[in-house]
């Protein structure tokens, strides 16, 4: 199998790439996305795959500073694992050859022998010089690979000018067995960057979009805030730090001696290959004008109730309007289960009017493997939901 080098999405496509597969990178103008290429092509050449890069928009020497300058890595140290046909093949064939079907013939066949007489075992192409010198049909006939017999993986890098439907167009047309496309999201989380899976023809696999950011060359999977709200001691302050590798917590005691959280808990865990930001909020009304700031730019959140404490439910419906407000997608926590109560699922629902998709799950805070169960349920949601 093929990997992506990113662990996030490897995980999320059953271990990687199968063989002989057809991929495609569709990008909209403007995002940051050309690095999730040379993060495959870096991964494949670590991994001793022999690799040819069909780059008609560069040169050999100037691809291999521009992966020098991102990933740090020079990939040309194998040179018998990475072959290039650069913008100098591209010149030498309209130079040559003045018919366009020719030309067209003639990349074909190019491409078909680099393959073979190297035994290539993934083609990097960037398709956008083929599509402006052969359109779409012609394009879309260079990677066709008919000569070859031992097909190599294919990933293909395309900057899309058409809009979504020409994605969904060659998503439903069956002509690539993995379609991401690359966006920005100006709603909820502004200026952030999503890839989103349209289409994967090896397993059943819903529409997904995944947040990213990139760092130092390398591409995080990155959810910037998840928020965990509740009533007065629900348990939001345990939640926090048992689903963190580290935090801060910002309790005092009140007057009456009691603990209470007077700004918010902060936290950070690495969970299925995202890194996620985990804040926790006050529950008592007097800190409610601050929430509309912590909930800004949050991308999902986790309400929880005490259920040993139905009084408490009134204040937990408050916070959940807030939260739908939002437009935020949200698991109720049904916290303190390990304690005599009363308050059964349904009942719940009831009472605070939850919509049927809303997931409700009975833990306790106290133990790790049940927050960690309700963040990646939460992560699921993030990334099935319409950014």
């Amino acid at each position: 199998m093929l990997r992506t080098g990113i662990s996030g999405i490897d995980e999320m496509l059953g271990g990687g790439i199968p063989g002989e597969s057809k991929v495609l990178i569709s990008m909209e103008p403007g995002v940051d996305g050309g690095l999730f290429m040379a993060t495959t092509l870096v991964d494949a050449l670590s991994r001793d795959r022999t690799c040819l890069v069909v780059i008609p928009t560069s040169t050999r020497d100037a691809f291999r500073e521009e992966i020098l300058s991102t990933k740090g890595v020079d990939i040309y140290t194998r040179p018998d694992r990475i072959i290039t046909l650069d913008s100098r093949t591209r010149e030498d064939i309209r130079k040559n050859i003045r018919d366009h079907s020719q030309r067209l013939a003639e990349w074909k066949r190019v491409i078909c022998s680099a393959c073979t007489e190297n035994n290539v075992d993934v083609a990097f192409i960037y398709f956008d010089l083929f599509y402006e010198d052969f359109g779409l049909d012609g394009a879309l006939s260079v990677l066709e690979m008919t000569s070859v017999d031992a097909k190599p993986v294919l990933v293909v890098e395309h900057l899309n000018l058409e809009g979504d439907t020409f994605i969904e167009d060659l998503a439903s047309a069956g002509l690539f067995d993995l379609v991401f496309s690359i966006k920005a999201s100006y709603t909820g989380v502004p200026f952030f960057n999503f890839l989103t899976v349209e289409h994967i023809s090896w397993t059943q696999l819903p529409r997904r979009s995944v947040p990213y950011l990139i760092s130092d060359g390398t591409i995080r999977l990155y959810i910037p805030k998840i928020i965990v709200t509740g009533p007065p001691a629900s348990g939001k302050t345990t939640f926090v730090n048992n689903a963190s590798e580290y935090g801060i917590s910002t309790d005092r005691n009140d007057f009456a001696g009691s603990s209470t959280t007077v700004a918010m808990d902060l936290g950070w865990v690495h969970l299925k290959g995202f890194d996620i930001s985990i804040y926790g909020t006050p529950g008592k009304p007097r800190f409610d004008p601050i929430l509309p700031q912590l909930f800004k730019c949050a991308m999902g959140a986790v309400l929880i109730i005490d259920v040993t404490r139905p009084e408490t439910l009134d204040r937990a419906r408050q916070l959940l309007t807030m939260i739908q407000q939002a437009l935020l997608p949200v698991v109720l926590v049904a916290n303190k289960s390990d304690l005599p109560y009363t308050l059964g699922k349904e009942e719940i629902r009831k009472i605070l009017n939850l919509p049927e998709d809303t997931i409700i799950t009975f833990i306790s805070a106290t133990r790790s493997s049940d927050v960690s169960c309700v963040v990646e349920n939460l992560v699921e949601q993030i990334i099935m939901f319409p950014y």
